[in-house]
């Protein structure tokens, strides 16, 4: 069995009230009196209650973390810095994989379990709102801005795709762009075509973030005659290398590909793949942050921080001489 609180005052010899004034630090007590208890907890293994403390204080002293899925690698990095920095900031952690319907239900139960939320919304309209305080990351709509937000430049994302594609000297291009609900895919897809000018993409297929390609991408990857293909992020963009190379296809010698995220497999796979990088760990560092300052100071403006990307050259795109003949 465990040790109670009546277990460990007994031992000292002292009251359950004095045992709580140790523990929690509340009110003074004699320094040979704190080392006594403090031996007999030490000694008896005694563990305060969670839910007891949550009761008396109304906090957890537990931070929530919503995703849309694992699949995606993106998800996994940014759930690991959050981790990292709420236990850095004194809180434990509650991971709640939301999945494609389970949105409305994950975010009831969550919030009655922890003090405050980082959430990666699914879609931009969300069914439910948090009453908890919460920092959303990244998919931030107009619905959603009463509440504190950190995104990277998807915007400036797009606009260093595009440029990166004209430097190179791309015309034929194929987009696989993000589904039509995400917030930050419509806006990288949105400034991508608006800095590419005249050189707009032969083709857009919208497709989920995953590396399983649906049928109607696969098809038109390889009877396309784009040399270079953008792809929504780094998994879609893993996922049309490895149909691209099933297929015979060389990238980047037949067609170029570009992905976003930068996530651990883009070193990889075999070209490295050439991505736009999000600041992952800074992304969930920030949030945390934010979020420990809103439930000390609930009655400030929401903050909206975006944070810088960079593109990364690696091996999955090429320069071209001059606009090559189709084959």
């Amino acid at each position: 069995m465990y040790a109670t609180l009546e277990d460990v005052a007994k031992a000292a010899g002292v009251s359950t009230a004095t045992v709580s004034y140790v523990i929690n630090n509340t009110k003074p007590v004699s320094a040979k009196t704190r080392a006594k208890v403090e031996a007999k907890v030490t000694a008896l293994g005694y563990r305060p209650s969670a839910s007891a403390r949550a009761l008396r204080t109304g906090r957890h002293r537990m931070l929530g973390l919503l995703l849309p899925d694992l699949a995606n690698p993106f998800f996994p990095a940014l759930a690991q810095t959050v981790a990292e920095t709420a236990r850095d900031l004194g809180y434990g952690l509650m991971l709640s994989v939301t999945g494609n319907d389970s949105e409305v239900r994950a975010l009831s139960a969550i919030q009655q379990r922890v003090d405050g939320i980082v959430w990666v919304p699914e879609t931009r309209q969300p069914d439910i709102k948090p009453h908890r305080p919460t920092v959303l990351i990244d998919r931030i709509g107009p619905e959603l801005t009463e509440f504190d937000s950190v995104s990277a430049d998807h915007r400036d994302g797009g606009r260093l795709l595009a440029r990166k594609v004209r430097e190179l000297g791309h015309h034929r291009i194929g987009l696989l762009a993000g589904p039509a609900g995400s917030v930050s895919g419509r806006q990288r897809r949105e400034a991508l075509c608006a800095e590419l000018g005249d050189r707009q993409p032969a083709w857009i297929i919208e497709v989920p973030y995953s590396s399983e390609l649906p049928e109607a991408a696969v098809r038109q990857l390889l009877h396309t005659d784009a040399t270079l293909v953008v792809a929504a992020n780094d998994a879609v963009a893993i996922g049309a290398m490895r149909v691209l190379k099933a297929n015979g296809r060389r990238v980047p010698a037949d067609i170029s590909l570009i992905g976003f995220d930068d996530i651990p497999w883009a070193t990889l796979v075999d070209p490295p793949l050439s991505t736009v990088r999000q600041p992952v760990r800074a992304i969930g560092r920030r949030a945390v942050e934010l979020l420990r300052r809103r439930l000390d100071t609930e009655t400030s403006e929401p903050t909206h921080l975006i944070l810088p990307v960079e593109y990364v050259a690696r091996g999955t795109t090429r320069r071209l001489a001059q606009e090559e003949p189709l084959t």
